[in-house]
């Protein structure tokens, strides 16, 4: 149900993920904050990076800002 927030940020329902769309004005990074942030003020969970975390198709340089 985020995707109501009208925050720009979307569900995947194949991927089972959250979404940005692709960069403009943001970076990548800060939209991967957008969404921590959104999630958080919206829903009161917190997402977390973990060693469990599945990273797909991100760059090194992305990930270890994200880390």
């Amino acid at each position: 149900m985020i995707w109501r927030s009208a925050a720009e940020v979307h569900w995947d329902t194949v991927k089972q993920c959250l979404y940005s769309p692709k960069p403009r004005e943001w970076s990548y990074y800060q939209w991967f904050c957008h969404i921590v942030d959104i999630v958080k003020d919206e829903y009161g969970c917190e997402l977390l990076v973990t060693n469990g975390t599945k990273w797909s198709n991100v760059p090194d340089q992305l990930r270890n800002e994200i880390q």
